[in-house]
Formats: structure tokens, sequence, C-alpha cells
């Protein structure tokens, strides 16, 4: 068969408004792994977007939880094909909730996260392995029986809380690691002294902020752990957002989540020490869970410049600063290189080829697809900085 070709991301079988047309997609035997699941979505595009998403991760025994942001109408959403997959089609367990209107920068970033955690504590306690938190406008490289041995077997200890553009590769990166005036350290320039209870006794110490991605990849007690200390208003956890909240501090959950790991001695154990480039021990080939393209139209704190544009966005997607920039075919090699588990942002409306390709059924079928990259001749020039205006 076409190294192009890939059986399980069915595609749309009818358009929303025929709806005598649907059908479901067919249910992919269960894997080794338990998964849980929370697919955000917020627009029309990443309502699209996320149906062959969850086409892809769907198993008996996995966990689906989508949350639509509540800035999207209800109505757009109970007339899109992502409300029949989830409300209609039986392939495991699919629940959708409309808790937050997120705003980057602010505490709502976190609150679906923590929404989910708090219902697969509450509902599904004992009955999933990994819980994995994604955009609709995502895919994976490894169809769900792979994936799921590939967490069976090779990667069960492991809480993965960043991306392929970390600074220090798996494990998040301190503030402090940031050279100075980079503004990822001077929105901390110092440990936040936090005061909380923890087994009745009442504990003060310094915290520094780390830097992960809000996409991870964690085990059922780190998540069982946030939803019980959200619950507890003495926690640290609680204790934390409450700083976050009162100092004005910009607090989105890739710092918030990577913050409360890397600050638990047990959990912190295990985050995996792996530096940028380099790949798990247990895996050599995957060098981060999940591929994106960030930061292209500026130097990255350690001083990389930006060599590559890719595809220009609809507008009015463009022109964005810092990204995240869509994917397609030119991207393959990368995207190979990197041996990324999930990659985006990926979009039917802008690059459908690459839902032709992924996923895979195993890592060998990925190392099949051609080497398919970007020209490397480009030229590119680094502007004066521009003089912003300092706002909050």
């Amino acid at each position: 068969p076409s190294v192009f070709s890939s059986s399980s991301v069915r595609l749309s079988t009818a358009d929303s408004s025929d709806p005598d047309e649907f059908q479901c997609p067919p249910c992919p035997p269960p894997s080794k792994t338990r998964f849980a699941y929370l697919i955000s979505v917020h627009d029309d595009r990443t309502v699209r977007d996320a149906v062959p998403l969850i086409n892809a991760v769907s198993a008996p025994n996995n966990v689906v939880l989508v949350h639509v942001d509540t800035k999207y109408p209800r109505e757009y959403y109970k007339g899109s094909e992502l409300s029949k997959i989830v409300e209609d089609c039986q392939c495991g367990t699919r629940s959708m909730e409309s808790v937050a209107d997120c705003q980057w920068g602010t505490w709502s970033m976190n609150e679906p996260t923590l929404w989910a955690m708090d219902k697969l504590t509450e509902e599904y306690g004992g009955k999933f392995d990994r819980f994995i938190n994604l955009s609709g406008d995502t895919l994976p490289t490894l169809d769900n029986g792979a994936m799921g041995a590939l967490f069976s077997e090779s990667l069960g200890r492991y809480n993965i809380l960043t991306s392929y553009w970390s600074e220090t590769g798996f494990r998040p990166t301190c503030y402090d690691e940031f050279p100075q005036n980079w503004h990822k350290r001077n929105a901390y320039r110092y440990p936040i002294p936090v005061s909380y209870v923890e087994g009745g006794e009442q504990v003060s110490k310094r915290v520094k902020v780390y830097f992960g991605s809000q996409w991870m990849v964690l085990k059922p007690d780190v998540v069982t752990y946030f939803a019980r200390s959200m619950r507890d208003p003495s926690s640290f956890c609680s204790a934390l957002k409450s700083i976050f909240l009162s100092q004005r501090r910009v607090v989105t959950d890739e710092t918030f989540f990577a913050t409360v790991v890397m600050n638990h001695e047990a959990f912190r154990q295990t985050v995996p020490g792996v530096e940028k480039g380099e790949g798990l021990p247990e895996a050599r080939w995957l060098t981060s869970v999940r591929y994106e393209r960030m930061d292209e139209h500026s130097p990255s704190a350690t001083g990389v410049l930006p060599d590559r544009q890719r595809y220009r966005a609809m507008e009015p997607l463009e022109p964005r600063v810092w990204g995240p920039y869509f994917l397609g075919v030119y991207d393959l090699k990368a995207i190979k290189d990197s041996g990324s588990l999930f990659v985006r942002k990926v979009s039917l409306a802008v690059e459908p080829n690459l839902y032709k390709i992924f996923p895979k059924g195993g890592r060998e079928e990925v190392e099949a697809l051609p080497d398919i990259d970007w020209h490397g001749e480009i030229d590119y020039m680094i502007s004066d900085r521009p003089k912003f205006p300092a706002n909050r």
C-alpha cells in the first residue's frame, strides 16, 4: 500500500447540513493503554478539524472529553458533525462541556484542563492509564494500537509537560534559565513565596516558576492530585493560583501545571531529564511528544535565528508573531525527525494532506515516509527591534 494511505482517520461522511447521510465511523479495537483525552475547540475551524482527531483517538476503552469554548455559540456546535460524533456515535466514552471562555495570559486557560481532571477523578477513577490534552487542530502520528503499545511497554513511568520547542527538552524550563531581559524571565524575576497546608501542617516555601507546554501527557496520580488539590482552598495548587491572581501575573496553563509538577518532590522524578534534541532512553527516536512550529519571526531565547517560513494562513489568522503555524506535507521530514506522537497545528481548510498520511500503525511506517522538506536555501532578514507599546 501507499505510504500515504491511512486507515485510521475517517474524514467527514456528510456535511452537517445533510444529517440523513451521516454515518458513524468504525470503532477501532482497544489498545494496551487506556487513554483519557481532552480535546479543546473554540471556533468553526477547530470544531471541523476535531472530527478526524476524535476518530483517530477513539477506542472502546478510551475516554474522550470535548471542551467547547463558551464564546463559541452552542447552536453552531449542535449543528456540527463534531456534535454528532460525540453524542450519536458509540466508541468508548465521549462527553462535551463548555466551562470557560479562554483568554490568553489569564487563569481561564487552565480551566478546561482542570475541568477534565476533576471529571476524570470523580467519574473515571481507575478507568484510564494516561491523560492527554489536545487542541482540536492536532493529529496523532501513530494509531491507537501503536500508541497504546508504546506507553505500555516503553513510556510507562513518564509524565511529559513539554513540546518540540522547549529550550530544555523534556524538562520544563525554569524562569532563571532564560537569558537576562528575556520576556519569560522578566515575568517571574524571583521565586514566589507560597504558604499552604499539607498533611495537616502549615508549609511555607519559595517556589520557582517553570515553563512547559499547555498540552501534556500525565499519569492518573498527577491528574488526581490536581483535581483534589483544586477542591481544597488550603492546598498548594489553590495557594499558587491565589498568588498568581492577586499579583496579576500572566498565568497560562504552560506555567501553572509545569510549576506544580516541578515543585512536587515525587512528580519531579517522573519528568524525563532529557535535554533538547535527545531521545528518551526507551525510544531514542522520540525527541518530543508534540511537534509544532513556533517563533519563526524572532530569535529564540538561546539565540537561534529563524530560517524557515512556511504556509500563510487565511485571514484573519495572519500575521502571527509567535505561532504556532500551520503544518503540511513539506513539514514531513521535520515531523519524522522529531519522533513526535502528535502534530499541531493542522487544518482541513489550510492543508488537508496530512490527514491522508497520519496516523500510522507503528514507528516503522512513519520511518518509511518520504523525506519531504522545505528548500534549505531561504534568505531571511531580522529587522530592528520594534517599539511595541508596553501593554500588560
